[in-house]
């Protein structure tokens, strides 16, 4: 992360004793930590934020990516020269053998199953009006993962050597169900956690503001419970080549906007 507390855009009612400065909050977060990423900007913001919270490309990381998009190259995800072809500590799970579109199974038990029209919003991943795949389901996603986090761990890994990231939740969620996918979820974030590393869950949604006045957004914070420590908040701004993030840190507050570099 970077830049300083901006004291303006903190949630109202956090703690500021001597313990609530920006070191202690990070200090606490390099045992282990989930962060789940939204905000209103492109797919390519979501790729730059991965490649970055992968890790930089000359530290020591076990990197493992579980991407829900049909054919997508993990290259943009990953910092410069983490090759999963060529590194035994980069590793890619391909969770696309079923996921349909999330926004259209969300929309579709909005209206009844009725077709969705252009102005259809939904106001939460409810898959009631769905039915998941049974042929790829939250067991075997988890074995996929879990699998995955074994190959790649390796004995005194130092502090948030694992990196977790997974693209996209709501995917996950059209794919397996809501509640097995918000099971999945908080099991991964736990055990990259008990591992001492980071999990970066992806969600994107028009989240401005206050990410969790989103239903979405609060539903998957919600599911991830105690698991949970940041949510992080993406935008693209005009004339901008970078995307910019800012974190909320639970119990702490937030940060400024930053450049994502």
């Amino acid at each position: 992360m970077t830049g300083t507390a901006d004291a303006t855009g903190a949630d109202d009612g956090l703690p500021r004793g001597r313990e609530s400065t920006l070191s202690a909050a990070l200090a606490e977060l390099e045992d282990g930590c989930c962060v789940l990423v939204t905000g209103d900007a492109p797919d390519a913001a979501y790729r730059v934020a991965a490649s970055r919270y992968f890790g930089e490309p000359d530290r020591r990381r076990q990197r493992l990516l579980a991407l829900t998009e049909a054919g997508a190259s993990p290259t943009p995800w990953l910092p410069e020269g983490a090759d999963p072809s060529a590194d035994d500590e980069t590793t890619v799970v391909r969770l696309d053998g079923s996921v349909r579109d999330p926004a259209a199974v969300s929309e579709l038990s909005h209206t009844n199953g009725e077709a969705p029209t252009a102005t259809d919003s939904p106001d939460r991943l409810d898959l009631d009006g769905g039915s998941p795949d049974a042929s790829w389901d939250a067991e075997a996603v988890a074995a996929a993962v879990f699998e995955a986090m074994d190959a790649v761990a390796v004995e005194d890994p130092g502090r948030l050597a694992l990196r977790v990231g997974l693209y996209r939740a709501d995917a996950l969620c059209a794919t397996v169900g809501t509640e097995p996918a918000r099971d999945l979820l908080r099991s991964i974030a736990g055990e990259t956690r008990d591992r001492g590393g980071m999990a970066h869950l992806h969600l994107p949604r028009p989240a401005s503001g206050d990410p969790r006045a989103d239903p979405v957004v609060d539903d998957t914070a919600d599911a991830l419970g105690d698991e949970l420590d940041v949510i992080v908040e993406l935008r693209s701004r005009d004339g901008s080549p970078v995307p910019e993030e800012r974190w909320h840190i639970l119990e702490w507050g937030a940060t400024e906007w930053n450049p994502l570099r």
